[in-house]
């Protein structure tokens, strides 16, 4: 069973964020050719909508961005200078929605579309909707620039789609919380936590029922319909990150060895390591940050103890679960608490 069909080098983003992101930069006043030396984009190729920039790429451009503009924070600027037309057909299709719940679902069936990067997924868990974004590919120093631009633009189309809408819910980030941060938390609208199992922004679940005030059954067929035509053109990336977590996290308290997963995705032990390490991680490193993230929400959202929270982790004792803590946050269970 061969589940990695794609090679690294083809997971990529549409071109249109690109363009959006050196119109960001250009307005600090750092131009579109330094900030594409050394890559392989042509200047001008986000002029075709389907143009497409491979991750390296995408990449290297949004590092040197970061490095020339000296604003980590990017990310979430990004994602407020997105428009709808930014999302493509994708947006348009959203756009015109009947509801809420039809928006997202579309956003989840083509976000291919705008990348391959990273998937949609939603969920209800609770009386709170789940949007959730895995990566396909480890994103390393990409991930907070990828993730809070999505989150933010999901945000801003949000008002514009229900402007009287009440701003509830919270945002879970599964990297460690940024220094830059600090200076943003007193302005954010939603409660965020980061070092966390997934990256999700969650709702009440009743507002996916919310009527958009542009809906057009016409135009949602339209645009879905090209959509459905770019999806075809665009290869579908391996889920095997995903399917490695829902394995891990499917054994109720029991973490299996790589060998355990290996055998329920059909492979070899050796062979599902190799895949993992062409999508940029390891098998311990996809363990390490299930039990890092379940272990912050254990602590800061339950009244468990750290002793059960080290046995709900598969720790033979707490002093085992407080040393690995620490490795993974620098900083004990209880100060994190």
């Amino acid at each position: 069973m061969t589940i990695l069909k794609m090679d690294p080098a083809e997971y990529s983003v549409s071109a249109e964020y690109l363009a959006l992101l050196l119109d960001v930069l250009s307005r600090r006043g750092i131009s579109n050719e330094v900030m594409l030396s050394g890559t392989a984009i042509e200047p001008g190729c986000w002029r075709d909508p389907k143009a497409r920039v491979t991750a390296q790429d995408f990449e290297r451009v949004v590092a040197r961005g970061i490095e020339l503009s000296g604003e980590p924070w990017l990310g979430w600027e990004l994602g407020a200078a997105m428009t709808i037309s930014s999302h493509g057909f994708l947006g348009y299709a959203a756009m015109s929605s009947a509801t809420l719940g039809e928006a997202m679902e579309l956003a989840v069936k083509y976000f291919r579309t705008r990348s391959t990067l990273v998937q949609l997924e939603i969920f209800t868990d609770g009386d709170m909707a789940v949007m959730q974004i895995s990566e396909l590919l480890a994103l390393g120093d990409l991930a907070p620039v990828m993730m809070e631009s999505l989150f933010s633009s999901f945000h801003f189309m949000g008002q514009k789609l229900l402007p009287d809408m009440e701003i509830i819910g919270e945002l879970r980030f599964t990297y460690p919380e940024p220094e830059y941060f600090a200076r943003m938390r007193p302005v954010m609208p939603v409660p965020v936590y980061f070092d966390c199992a997934y990256n999700q922004m969650r709702f009440p679940v009743e507002r996916l029922s919310y009527e958009l005030q542009f809906a057009d059954p016409r135009l949602a067929r339209m645009a879905a319909d090209q959509c459905e035509q770019e999806m075809a053109s665009i290869k579908a990336p391996p889920a095997l990150l995903g399917q490695v977590r829902r394995i891990i996290l499917g054994g109720g308290g029991r973490f299996p060895g790589v060998e355990e997963v290996a055998s329920e995705l059909h492979m070899s032990s050796r062979t599902l390591k190799r895949k993992l390490q062409q999508l940029g991680t390891s098998y311990q490193e996809v363990l390490d940050g299930l039990r890092k993230g379940l272990a912050v929400e254990y602590l800061t959202q339950t009244d468990k103890t750290v002793d059960e929270i080290a046995m709900s982790l598969g720790y033979s004792d707490a002093s085992n679960f407080a040393r690995a803590f620490r490795r993974w946050t620098l900083r004990s269970p209880s100060d994190y608490r």
